[in-house]
């Protein structure tokens, strides 16, 4: 078959997100390509994931081959002629590009290598979901798993129900946005980053269900489906769900705090990287004093501080001190898209930092921490 060059690479950067790099095996280092039609499947897993790549064919065609992944899709990238003309020998396929090259196939016990797919045989439901909405769970609550450390299991999972997504370490992010339908489910960092796959969709196809894996075990998968990206998962043990503290976290970003200021964005950013210069690496955290019109930061010692005055007044806020994470401050800030953030605070907690979707949740220290 012959395929458009340009088409074909855009087509392989796909599936080359999807390849787990980190659990090297048989699985994840192998590239299956199937047609049967006029459609060539690009397909890779790593046993939790399966994801396809479905690229449009000229012509008819069938065609069954394994290969190395990394070597296929390096190859591919690194071609600049106009068409990639791909064949099936026996034991090899053979790509025409620039040049002429030969690639072993990958064969299992004697077999060539088909990778187990992930079905979903009994789907309880279905919706669609706009595409902004995966990319906003990937932007936003991933960072908070950047920021903090898991001390519990389900703290390493992104959690979803119609209402929108919750991650939480030390902090918590909490995205709003409604879906069609009701689901509750908790999804891996490694699901949620091929999430990118979907950017250039309008909306992707969203589908849940159980299949039985024992007569007393359950298995919950989901799928993401597109014009050019399926996207099949199974997910951990549903009753970990349970264990996560909705009510508690989302009542926290909705809660009417005493206080509310408005500052610059860049003017927060820059403060913080230059009083982050006299940090020593182990107290990462600076002291903020509010007043009614102002705050002022400084770092562990107090030697070094810089004032920042708000975008707005607060009559009612005299003084109000708290020890925060700087660099945990510095990262949710950076994430913002508006040029002013709104932070909340008063209660001796946490402070929540406010955009129009987003919250940011950050508990205040004390200082023995």
């Amino acid at each position: 078959m012959i395929l458009n060059s340009k088409n074909f690479i855009e087509a392989c950067s796909y599936i080359l997100e999807a390849i787990d790099n980190k659990n090297a095996s048989l699985f994840t280092e192998t590239l299956e390509l199937s047609a049967s039609g006029r459609v060539l499947h690009l397909n890779v897993t790593n046993r939790e994931y399966f994801v396809t790549v479905n690229f449009d064919l000229p012509e008819e065609v069938t065609l069954k081959a394994a290969v190395n992944a990394k070597l296929f899709l390096s190859l591919i990238s690194k071609i600049t002629s106009e068409t990639i003309e791909i064949t099936v020998e026996e034991n090899y396929i053979k790509i025409r590009g620039n040049g002429d090259y030969k690639l072993p196939m990958i064969y299992n016990n004697g077999e060539l290598m088909s990778l187990p797919t992930i079905d979903i045989n009994n789907v309880t439901n279905e919706m669609m979901i706009d595409s902004n909405i995966l990319q906003s769970i990937l932007f936003y609550n991933s960072k908070e798993l950047q920021r903090g450390i898991a001390a519990k299991p389900v703290q390493k999972y992104y959690y979803v129900d119609e209402q929108g997504a919750i991650t939480f370490t030390s902090g918590a992010c909490v995205n709003s946005f409604t879906l069609e339908k009701p689901v509750k489910i908790l999804l891996s960092d490694k699901v949620v980053k091929l999430f990118k796959l979907f950017k250039d969709s309008a909306s992707v196809k969203f589908e849940i269900g159980q299949d039985p894996v024992t007569e007393d075990t359950i298995q919950t998968k989901v799928r993401f489906s597109a014009d050019k990206v399926t996207l099949t998962a199974k997910l951990t043990d549903s009753n970990l769900v349970s264990s996560v503290p909705v009510s508690a976290i989302r009542g926290m970003a909705t809660k009417d705090y005493l206080y509310s200021v408005v500052i610059h964005k860049n003017e927060l950013l820059q403060a913080l990287g230059r009083l982050r210069l006299f940090n020593d690496g182990a107290k990462n955290y600076g002291k903020f004093e509010f007043t009614k019109d102002s705050v002022t930061i400084s770092d562990w010692s107090s030697d070094n501080k810089e004032k920042i005055t708000y975008s707005n007044e607060v009559e009612a806020l005299e003084s109000y001190t708290a020890l925060l994470n700087t660099d945990n401050l510095e990262l949710i800030v950076k994430g913002c898209d508006e040029e002013y953030i709104t932070i909340c605070f008063g209660d001796n907690k946490a402070f929540c930092c406010v955009q129009p979707t987003v919250t940011d949740i950050l508990p205040e220290l004390k200082v023995s921490e």
